[in-house]
């Protein structure tokens, strides 16, 4: 993995004195004596670069493979995303049937602690929640998870009650009736993260689930009350 300046990589461009030139160079290679695959499969980087460039906005990743010449140059590609996890959202659900036009969006920042969600209902009944703390990947979730699915479940329950829509229904609503058919992000930055286990796949720090619930909620709370329409979907 490189940084490029012009089209070239930076180790091979010489200066002296003044420069326009920045950036660093780092060279890295796995351990066989720890790692059982060596090769660097080029999806699997590029699809870490796209949910890199989603998750921050403006960012431009290029992404080059020198490996095996194409067509007279090498394998490339570039990921870049103006609108951030709107866009992230508005991809993963591509395939499916969305319920409403635009992602409902929610950025604040509490003691620190900066929240970022984009949400978007389909047709579908599966619940799809991705979730990153500090841009890494907790496949297991953790407490802002937990503090957006509060959030979900007050305020839709809230707005349903105080709508009637759950007049006629001799069920019991819970908070997964609430998020079938539900895609988000949900990305945090803490400045002092608690991971459980080594691969740092899970949150634990107990200040993030309120914090994450009170932005989500208040989010949510207003837009329920200016999209009427949306809201009923």
């Amino acid at each position: 993995m490189q940084e490029y300046s012009k089209g070239k990589p930076i180790s091979d461009v010489k200066a002296i004195g003044d420069s326009n030139i920045t950036g660093t160079y780092i060279t890295f290679q796995p351990d066989p004596t720890i790692f059982t695959e060596l090769e660097y499969k080029y999806e699997t980087l590029a699809a870490r670069f796209r949910e890199l460039a989603y998750l921050n906005a403006g960012l431009e990743l290029t992404l080059i493979d020198e490996r095996k010449p194409e067509n007279g140059g090498f394998k490339h590609e570039t990921f870049y995303s103006q609108g951030g996890l709107k866009e992230f959202v508005k991809f993963l659900d591509e395939a499916r049937t969305k319920l409403v036009d635009e992602p409902i969006h929610v950025k604040g920042e509490e003691d620190g602690v900066e929240v970022e969600v984009a949400m978007q209902y389909n047709t579908g009944y599966t619940e799809n929640i991705y979730s990153f703390v500090n841009n890494i990947n907790t496949r297991e979730g953790g407490t802002h998870v937990a503090g957006f699915r509060r959030a979900i479940n007050r305020e839709f329950t809230n707005y349903g009650k105080s709508n009637d829509f759950f007049k006629k229904i001799k069920i019991e609503i819970s908070g997964e009736d609430f998020r079938e058919g539900l895609t988000a992000v949900v990305s945090v930055k803490v400045p002092e993260p608690q991971f459980k286990g080594q691969t740092k796949g899970e949150l634990g720090n107990a200040e993030v689930t309120g914090i994450v619930s009170r932005l989500v909620g208040n989010m949510i709370k207003t837009y329920l009350e200016e999209n009427v329409k949306e809201a009923k979907k």
